[in-house]
């Protein structure tokens, strides 16, 4: 099974970045979601972070064409990939990041979250409770099977070396990533 994690942030050492860091870690630690009870287990889920929201041109329908911008295609194919989606996000003036609208806005179309499990955290000092307003809507209309919000309340002084330390927090966050790796490895209806 096979993760991408995606960051609403663009700050190198943000936050966000570090919940999706501690998010990977949940996520890479559980090698028994889907296998049968008692059966053997080879792999752990993988868990990548796609770091190409930055290069991705705001979102134009006239520029959506075949072949696809090269970082518009790398996007998709990156999450065409994926069995699940993990979207970690700030709240910045009451809302979420511009750079994660527009890459969003490049698959409404295109279909690569249809029925796709997508993990939705906001983090901030508010928790991020209006971000995830906003941002659910969105992922329900490009029909991505939405799990959460979760809302990390007051996440700076949570974060220590690059991971959320909350236990709380992360307690939350763990019940969250094994519905989602559950919902990734059901059968397809």
């Amino acid at each position: 099974m096979h993760v991408v994690g995606v960051s609403g942030s663009l700050q190198a050492r943000s936050n966000t970045g570090a919940v999706l860091a501690s998010v990977a870690d949940l996520v890479t630690l559980r090698a028994d979601i889907g296998a049968p009870p008692g059966a053997a287990v080879a792999t752990a889920p993988t868990f990548e972070v796609f770091g190409g929201i930055e290069e991705l041109p705001h979102f134009n329908p006239d520029r959506d064409v075949d072949p696809p911008h090269p970082a518009v295609g790398a996007w998709r194919s990156a999450l065409a990939a994926a069995d699940a989606v993990v979207i970690a996000t700030p709240e910045y003036a009451h809302g979420y990041p511009g750079a994660l609208k527009d890459a969003l806005d490049w698959i409404v179309g295109s279909g690569e979250l249809v029925d796709t499990p997508v993990l939705l955290v906001t983090a901030s000092g508010s928790g991020g409770v209006r971000a995830a307003q906003a941002l659910g809507p969105v992922i329900e209309v490009i029909a991505g099977q939405l799990v959460g919000p979760i809302s990390i309340w007051g996440v700076a002084p949570k974060v220590t070396d690059g991971r959320l330390t909350d236990p709380d927090d992360l307690d939350a966050l763990a019940s969250a990533v094994e519905l989602l790796l559950s919902l990734a490895a059901a059968p397809s209806v």
